[in-house]
């Protein structure tokens, strides 16, 4: 690990449209427009409605889609969907957007704009989402970013029910004028704006004052390169994939024989806690890059709790924590190919959970560790999430900290999910930026003061991130 600042940028293209906004004044009078479909995301998230008719061109779309990413969908497309949805209720096909981005286009998200549109949010700007979709299909994203505002292809309703389009599809010179209306309407000044998106949305770029394309160049503009997201890895993933697993199974197996040779189980799992994690992340091209490092070691035992977005992520808190800390994962992880065996050996408490019995007496072996100098590691959001904003907090590690009286150590890790993503097997090589924070006293805190502590560290990971709720 080589301690130091969390850099914002992964890219010298980045990192200088990363500078030209950091200059712009730091409020609301600075208003920055993101085109969703091939900008924030790599396409439209109205693609996943239009499913191919035939068996056959569902699987040649998937194939297709997998290498190359999601398909183009034109202003027909979008008429096609609203028009299928006319009678349904508004609520069912809000509820259906939700479902679809969660299972499937949260996955397309391109994190190099998503770190660009933070930046700005980091700097009170306005941010406002654009898109030939509807809202039912971008709100979703628009929550979890934080952003104030969504200019996309309205949708009218009778009552309750959808009615049908209610303005022209936003694309285009459509979406350029979707755009000035909303700025007059706001009263934005376009020559201090900035806006992001493909070349397609040239008619949009060119009305704003810091215009950037997003992916390929145009010739007349920054541009912002961004990597492809289909679900097939390039080759060096692959290659870095087969080193990562190849090394973590070679040197635990290693860690496991010297534990033997010396009957003992802890320096056993503290040797595969340290080395084996180190050394797959060093044959998967990984490199882990910590902010205040020195708060990993200066008050153990401790519950150390990070935010969840990878299958990878445990691997570079291990690397990190390096030994003498178990964890608490949930009862399914316990049948994860490698991982799941790793966890029984390292006597990890698996939680059942929506058994809330079953999970209190699950989490009194971790607290009994803890109280003999054990440090325990746990990720309270439960689950992965689907963008670098972290979900809901549960209560589970901030009962254990309490009981047994403990500080708690957040860690906030910024982009594993890069790396490894949500539902994929393989492991990019690249740079994960983690800040740790101070250990935070847990001696004062009482089960009627849980709730208030929880929204404090959550909203110390939102703050980190640049994703404090508004």
């Amino acid at each position: 690990m080589t301690p130091g600042p969390i850099p914002l940028a992964a890219s010298p293209a980045e990192a200088r449209l990363a500078e030209r906004l950091a200059v712009a004044p730091a409020d609301a009078s600075v208003t920055a427009f993101v085109v969703v479909d091939g900008g924030l995301l790599a396409g439209c998230p109205l693609a996943p409605f239009l499913p191919p008719p035939s068996w056959w061109e569902r699987f040649a779309w998937q194939v297709r889609t997998g290498v190359a990413g999601p398909d183009e969908v034109t202003p027909a497309d979008v008429e096609e969907v609203v028009r299928a949805r006319r009678g349904l209720p508004v609520d069912e096909v809000a509820e259906e957007g939700r479902k679809t981005f969660r299972a499937v286009t949260a996955s397309w998200l391109h994190p190099e704009m998503w770190r660009l549109a933070v930046g700005h949010l980091r700097r009170g700007h306005r941010v406002v989402l654009v898109s030939a979709a509807t809202r039912a299909e971008v709100d979703p994203l628009a929550a979890e970013l934080g952003a104030d505002d969504v200019v996309v292809t309205r949708v009218g309703a009778e009552g309750e029910k959808v009615a049908g389009i209610a303005s022209p599809v936003c694309v285009g010179r459509a979406a350029a004028a979707a755009l000035s209306a909303w700025a007059d309407a706001h009263d934005v000044d376009l020559s201090r704006a900035f806006a992001y998106g493909p070349a397609s949305s040239r008619e949009l770029l060119d009305i704003v004052g810091h215009s950037a394309v997003v992916g390929e160049p145009d010739g007349l503009r920054p541009s912002l390169p961004v990597a492809v997201r289909g679900a097939v890895p390039p080759a060096e993933a692959m290659a870095g994939t087969l080193g990562f697993y190849g090394g973590f199974i070679g040197a635990t197996v290693g860690a496991v024989g010297a534990g033997l040779a010396t009957w003992s189980r802890r320096q056993a799992i503290n040797v595969a806690g340290s080395t084996a994690s180190e050394f797959a992340l060093a044959m998967a091209g990984v490199e882990v890059v910590v902010e205040g490092a020195e708060h990993l070691w200066s008050r153990r035992p401790a519950v150390f709790v990070f935010n969840h977005q990878s299958k990878l992520d445990p691997i570079v808190v291990m690397t990190m924590l390096r030994h003498d800390f178990t964890g608490v994962a949930k009862a399914e992880a316990r049948y994860t190919p490698l991982f799941g065996q790793l966890f029984q050996f390292a006597d990890v408490a698996f939680v059942e959970r929506g058994n809330t019995r079953q999970a209190r007496d699950a989490l009194q072996p971790a607290v009994d560790k803890v109280r003999r100098g054990m440090s325990l590691t746990m990720a309270p959001e439960g689950t992965r999430s689907v963008t670098p904003r972290p979900g809901p907090f549960k209560k589970g590690a901030f009962h254990i900290a309490m009981q047994a009286g403990v500080p708690m150590v957040p860690i906030v890790l910024e982009n594993v999910g890069e790396l490894q993503w949500r539902h994929d097997q393989a492991v990019r090589p690249g740079t994960v930026r983690a800040v740790v924070h101070p250990p935070i006293d847990t001696s004062a805190w009482s089960v009627a003061t849980l709730d208030e502590h929880v929204a404090h560290v959550r909203g110390l990971f939102l703050e980190t991130l640049g994703l404090a709720e508004k």
